[in-house]
């Protein structure tokens, strides 16, 4: 039998912890919030205020920008804070829609989210919308007295996240195999916002737009360059293609097509980057930790291709127009999926795919093969990659 992890024991202990002190505290909770908003007309003169709490990661964050623009086009004066993960603030840092940035991540110990809690509490929002619930998150809008309370709910969520979800008045249940984009626009359904657009949304500023244009000149590289991108790394090691099979396809569009790659990466995927490239037999460029986050859509901009594994870039770099080639693996597409017409999508239809989906993420491949991954080839994403380079040089 496989012996919990520390980390494992410390989760169920924090969860379990929210669920016994919420359900203790509920009765003086809902009498809180009956004192505090009894009558509760809205804010017809005031500012309105709403909070978003997106705890996942850099491609659940991109997916979550056309909620920002819809809520500021139906709301024009509220004030709009996200409660986001550190690693992923960078892909809102520019964006005029946010009003105010908190980072969950700020707040480890049981001390620190109390210490949250009663900062938020002050804040007084009107609405919060939990757009991925765990046992912390999907309490937040109770603890801070918010008398509209929107959280997704997950058939396969778990039995003390289903219990605390029963502390938002307002829910909606997300069903696989469905667009995570339309399932987070249908929670405002409840704010009334019934039309609403999925185009997602980065920004650049101007020096960040010199930065990416000042390193492809110390690199000798220009505008007329195939420039073609890669990330070789994923939050989630089931996920990623082996290193070889990068090294392959890198050295194959370098020799058949002249190809300038460059490696995109933070600092902590700098050494699979390197043992990438020490199976090379060509030059490549490693940009991993010379760009922050809020950077990197600069420099993703300027290629004429992007190739990756599912990971955070490559939502970037497809909300930028960059065609993109998407090494899926084992997720299911049809929950989290490129919308820019100039894709490609390369997976193996063998029969236990897909086995990852947003609200589940198993760490290894439980047929023991990853055939997935495995069975997908060089030379197909080559031909993939070729299919975009000459429908856009046409």
């Amino acid at each position: 039998m496989k012996i919990p992890t520390f980390n494992k024991i410390r989760a169920y202990f924090y969860s379990f912890f929210w669920l016994f002190l919420t359900y203790l505290l509920a009765p003086y909770f809902y009498f809180l919030i009956f004192l505090a908003n009894f009558p509760y007309r809205g804010k017809k003169n005031k500012e309105l205020k709403i909070l978003v709490i997106q705890s996942g990661k850099i491609g659940d964050l991109v997916c979550t920008t056309p909620v920002f623009r819809e809520i500021k086009k139906k709301f024009p004066l509220v004030h709009l804070t996200a409660l986001i993960m550190s690693k992923s603030k960078g892909v809102l840092e520019n964006n005029p829609r946010i009003d105010e940035i908190t980072l969950i991540t700020d707040y480890i110990s049981i001390n620190d989210k109390l210490r949250l809690l009663s900062k938020l509490r002050k804040e007084k929002y009107d609405w919060v919308f939990n757009l991925l619930p765990d046992s912390f998150t999907n309490i937040i809008a109770f603890w801070s007295l918010v008398p509209n309370r929107v959280s997704t709910t997950y058939k396969y969520s778990g039995e003390i996240i289903g219990l605390l979800s029963f502390f938002s008045n307002y829910r909606l249940e997300y069903k696989r195999h469905t667009s995570l984009m339309k399932h987070y626009l249908n929670l405002f359904k409840f704010i009334g916002i019934k039309e609403s657009s999925e185009k997602r949304e980065i920004f650049i500023q101007a020096d960040e737009e010199k930065k990416a244009s000042d390193f492809l000149k110390t690199q000798n590289l220009n505008s007329t360059d195939l420039l073609i991108g890669m990330s070789v790394t994923a939050g989630v090691k089931l996920k990623e293609w082996a290193p070889s099979r990068f090294a392959s396809l890198a050295d194959k569009l370098i020799e058949e097509k002249n190809a300038k790659i460059i490696f995109i990466g933070s600092a902590d995927d700098r050494s699979r980057i390197e043992k990438v490239q020490k199976m090379m037999q060509n030059t490549s460029i490693n940009t991993s930790g010379r760009f922050k986050l809020s950077e990197l859509p600069a420099l993703l901009k300027k290629l004429k291709l992007f190739i990756s594994v599912d990971t955070g870039p490559l939502y970037i770099a497809d909300t930028l127009g960059v065609p993109v080639v998407d090494i899926v693996g084992p997720v299911d597409v049809n929950e989290l999926y490129p919308l820019n017409t100039q894709s490609r999508i390369v997976q193996k239809k063998i029969y236990c795919v897909p086995c990852t989906y947003m609200f589940y993420v198993p760490r290894f491949c439980k047929e023991g093969h990853l055939r997935c991954l495995k069975d997908i080839t060089p030379e197909e994403v080559f031909d993939a990659a070729i299919s975009l380079i000459n429908t856009n040089s046409s």
